[in-house]
């Protein structure tokens, strides 16, 4: 016959109590019914937009950069000197 080793239990056991934990979690009050607390002040949350808004501005700067190296690289060589292209 099929015999369960004795760690197997154990296993289970812990398995169980924790999808158990977990439904108990789900059934009791939700996230929007507990106050919810601040870290920071208004300042400190302006502060860090206005660092957000730099990092998307300099990023925007960088995409244009590397747009236009794209396009340098991508022209044939001979025209970057000025010479005519061979036929």
């Amino acid at each position: 016959m099929l015999e369960v080793p004795s760690w197997a239990i154990g296993v289970g056991i812990i398995i169980l109590a924790g999808s158990v934990g977990r439904a108990l979690r789900m059934l009791g009050p939700s996230r929007g019914d507990r106050p919810v607390a601040r870290s920071g002040s208004d300042a400190e949350l302006s502060g860090v937009r206005e660092a957000l808004d730099e990092v998307q501005r300099r990023l925007g700067e960088v995409e244009e950069r590397l747009d236009f190296a794209e396009r340098l690289l991508a022209k044939p060589r001979d025209a970057a000197r000025g010479e005519p292209s061979p036929p």
